[in-house]
């Protein structure tokens, strides 16, 4: 169990903090999305989480214990599509990687196969294409075993048939981890292509000018926004007897009208909707988050 508390981060020069008192854990799932638009810290978690970056204030423990960020640093791993590593050659890369004690070389060599690496002879890593440089990146940190598996829009540069392949990899590391086939291990995935993580992950952090959102199951992310639809008379008197409910937009479609709302901690069941002779019907991932984020822009 990964927990930050009270977490804060701002870049030296910099007068607005890049992360505001975040306190969250990352427990049962595996695999987390960690989504949000530009600016809104995603990075900045993620090298904290990866010990890469200290914290200005707070501190995150595992199982109840604080670490620092030179524990963080042998716990974690993270892979980026920034290309760090252009001035060293695959093969050193791989090579430095298998020094933890958690390298699994038979799942790298069934990478290798699959995504088809050259390591051989001293070719740079600024030498291939940033989509074989992503793949060779992400392929390692899924090999390395790292309790602490973070990806930082890893998969951005790769074309649609290997990101999808990539993903599949995720998932069945993924499983098997579920299964006790493997040791556990905690992934934090980001991405600005949203709606492919909704297959991807088990839970969702949502994360906006450096605070929390929300931070909950994929399921109850997509079914907490959702679009109710009916007469415009019934729309407008299911709200007057839910006036708690948080109106995101609203459109006129004729007679009819179509609102989208947030029903998290509502408690409004579905079939007190119908009971108005309205129908609901929840959100896309990518448009719950999109919806999201425009809610707390109002």
């Amino acid at each position: 169990m990964i927990t930050l508390n009270s977490i804060s981060h701002t870049y030296p020069g910099e007068a607005a903090p890049a992360l505001r008192d975040l306190s969250l854990t990352l427990g049962e799932a595996t695999v987390t999305a960690l989504v949000g638009p530009n600016g809104s810290g995603k990075t900045t978690l993620m090298q904290i989480l990866g010990g890469l970056l200290p914290p200005s204030s707070g501190n995150v423990s595992i199982n109840g214990t604080k670490v620092s960020s030179n524990d963080l640093l042998g716990y974690s791993i993270m892979a980026s599509s920034d290309r760090d590593f252009d001035n060293s050659s695959a093969a050193a890369l791989v090579a430095y990687a298998s020094l933890r004690q958690t390298w699994d070389q038979k799942l790298f060599d069934h990478y290798v196969q699959r995504f088809d690496f050259q390591l051989k002879g001293r070719k740079k890593l600024r030498k291939m294409s940033s989509g074989q440089a992503a793949i060779l990146t992400g392929a390692v940190a899924l090999a390395s075993g790292a309790p602490i598996t973070v990806l930082d829009e890893i998969q951005a540069p790769m074309d649609v048939p290997t990101r999808y392949a990539f993903y599949e990899e995720l998932l069945t590391l993924a499983g098997d981890i579920m299964e006790g086939r493997r040791p556990w291990r905690t992934f934090l995935i980001s991405s600005h292509m949203v709606s492919e993580l909704e297959n991807v992950a088990e839970d969702v952090v949502a994360l906006k000018n450096g605070r929390l959102l929300a931070h909950e199951s994929v399921d109850e992310f997509t079914s907490r926004i959702c679009a109710i639809t009916g007469n415009a008379a019934d729309v407008e008197r299911f709200l007057t007897d839910h006036s708690d409910i948080a109106v995101i937009t609203s459109r006129a479609l004729g007679s009819a009208r179509e609102v989208i709302v947030d029903l998290r901690g509502r408690g409004v069941a579905d079939h007190e909707i119908a009971s108005h002779s309205l129908t609901a019907s929840p959100c896309s991932f990518q448009d719950a988050f999109a919806y999201l984020i425009q809610e707390n822009d109002q």
